[in-house]
């Protein structure tokens, strides 16, 4: 496919400066973009722009001075991303039920739903209108499945749990297992106790691969609205999660905490259980939370702190070594002197 700049600046609805007959037939990176390729510039990279060889670039800002075939667009990034789709569409899949998946005479099949090759759906299941279940996922009994979703290979939806419409599931993530409840006794033997609540997963979420939500103990596990969750997460039974959030990959959330709206939890971040994070809360990497936030900012470190909080320790502990040699240094002279 070749559009011109012209033509592509309509599409993405921006504002052209340059060569509007210029030709592309592909989107790019910025370092491997040559003069047939689209790409953006955003950040550090809006700073590089004279050196990138791409027929055209998607900026957020135009630049002083430019020589470049840019178009200007209020968000370059998603921009970037319609082209995408409009060089690289998304496989369509054809509906049917493939003869090798079983499928209860008990479920409830919507129109035009692709079922493949080995997958299992169970009694009372129900799936929406335009879903799309890869090949080896399961889907529980009672399960229900919203509208145009997509469940990728080795997916597994336990029994009763709600995913709501335009849900992704990445590969071989796991919605609704069993939560982590013990009892011990005074032998030191851990007994589970059944966990009867559901995982429920709204609408326009997306969970990445290896990732596990449980199911509640009794109240439901909840995954709010727009919420995206990267691979390899674990969010414990009560979890609740608030809307439009990112989770990224190695996080684990403890049981019956509670996420804002629009919070941002980096990797590997941690946070105990029955804690409250209010929202527009930023956790950095590898955050531990401990205890209640209450207001909203960027949180460091373990035990988690607001980032000047964190910083000024961080400063502190770099001089420790030679704040170590003073101290070694006064003591010295005070045994000197004790000694005269």
């Amino acid at each position: 496919m070749k559009k011109t700049a012209g033509e592509l600046a309509e599409i993405v609805g921006g504002r052209l400066y340059g060569d509007s007959t210029v030709e592309i037939d592909d989107v790019r990176s910025a370092e491997s973009a040559g003069p047939s390729h689209i790409t953006f510039a955003r950040g550090i990279y809006a700073e590089h722009i004279e050196e990138m060889k791409a027929g055209v670039i998607l900026v957020d800002e135009l630049p002083a001075h430019y020589t470049k075939n840019l178009i200007v667009v209020p968000d370059c990034r998603r921009s970037f991303g319609q082209l995408v789709d409009l060089y690289h569409p998304e496989s369509r899949y054809t509906p049917g039920i493939h003869p090798t998946a079983v499928v209860s005479d008990k479920a409830v099949i919507g129109k035009n739903v692709c079922i493949m090759p080995y997958a299992v759906i169970d009694d009372g299941a129900r799936i929406g209108d335009g879903t799309v279940i890869f090949p080896y996922t399961y889907v529980g009994k009672n399960a229900q499945i919203g509208k145009d979703c997509e469940i990728n290979p080795g997916c597994v939806i336990h029994e009763n749990s709600v995913l709501g419409d335009r849900v992704v599931l990445r590969a071989h993530a796991v919605v609704g297992g069993q939560g982590f409840g013990f009892s011990t006794d005074e032998k030191g033997h851990h007994h589970h106790i059944r966990q009867l609540g559901k995982a429920v997963i709204s609408d326009d979420c997306e969970l990445g691969a290896g990732t596990a939500v449980d199911n509640g103990a009794l109240n439901d596990t909840v995954v709010g609205r727009g919420t995206k969750i990267d691979n390899l997460v674990h969010l414990g039974h009560n979890v609740q999660v608030g809307e439009d959030c990112f989770i990224i990959a190695q996080t684990g959330i403890a049981g019956s905490t509670t996420i804002g709206n629009h919070c941002i939890l980096a990797g590997q971040t941690g946070i105990n259980g029955h804690v409250k994070i209010a929202d527009n809360v930023i956790l950095g990497g590898k955050t531990g939370v401990i205890g209640n936030i209450k207001e909203p900012g960027v949180y460091m470190g373990y035990p988690a702190r607001t980032h000047a909080q964190w910083g000024r320790v961080e400063v502190m502990i770099s001089h420790l070594p030679e704040l170590m040699k003073k101290v070694r240094l006064l003591e010295k002279k005070l045994k000197e002197a004790e000694k005269k």
